[in-house]
């Protein structure tokens, strides 16, 4: 039975494609592309799907070209460098999104069918929640970092939840939060699988063995 394209055993779109994108670092635009490619072919492309929709909400909102560069940069521990690259974040969100529409078009023999509607906006406040307890510390690990600093990631996240979808803010922010290795404690990790359940993720979403998971935090 082909499987639906959110229970698919790990992260999924665009927060799960940029679990993928890791060390050693490229700057090579044709790299990354082809990379995106493999992405959205996972699964018979079924994988795709969910990346379409992520990238389109994005790319329908206000959010600015800086602020999805922060969201991509912080995401990827910028393991491919927007900036390096001489582009901004709604650039490389439109290759993205043309990547993934061929991709299911090319499986279906139709352009995709129009968005529906987000489905998680009654968790908005909960999620907004998740990201005001770890703000400070967040903050902290991704503007301060050394030779990976990414500023305004916690506004940005913030945007994403109120304006995008809450469902991709909690995604996006559990990725910044792995790929920056920012302490959490045990209890935060189960609020966080208990969130994952009404919005219809996977528990692979959240313990995908990433989390820098510190017993003393409680």
């Amino acid at each position: 039975m082909k499987q639906v394209p959110r229970r698919l055993g790990s992260d999924i779109g665009l927060s799960g494609l940029m679990k993928t994108f890791h060390y050693p670092r490229t700057n090579r635009m044709s790299i990354a592309l082809a990379h995106v490619g493999w992405f959205a072919e996972r699964e018979d492309g079924a994988f795709a799907h969910q990346l379409l929709d992520d990238t389109k909400r994005l790319l329908a909102s206000d959010l600015s070209g800086p602020e999805l560069s922060a969201l991509w940069q912080a995401g990827t521990f910028r393991d491919f460098d927007l900036e390096a690259c001489g582009i901004e974040g709604r650039q490389w969100l439109t290759w993205i999104e043309e990547v993934a529409e061929y991709r299911i078009t090319w499986n279906i023999g139709e352009a995709p069918v129009p968005l529906d509607p987000p489905p998680a906006r009654g968790l908005a406040e909960a999620v907004l929640g998740e990201i005001a307890s770890v703000a400070q510390d967040l903050e902290s690990a991704t503007a301060g970092h050394s030779y990976a600093a990414v500023p305004g990631v916690v506004p940005a996240l913030r945007r994403v939840v109120v304006d995008v979808d809450p469902d991709l803010g909690f995604r996006l922010l559990l990725r910044v939060l792995k790929s920056y290795f920012v302490p959490v404690g045990p209890t935060r990790v189960a609020a966080y699988h208990a969130l994952a359940e009404p919005l219809g993720l996977e528990g692979a979403v959240v313990g995908d063995g990433d989390f820098n998971v510190r017993p003393d935090l409680g």
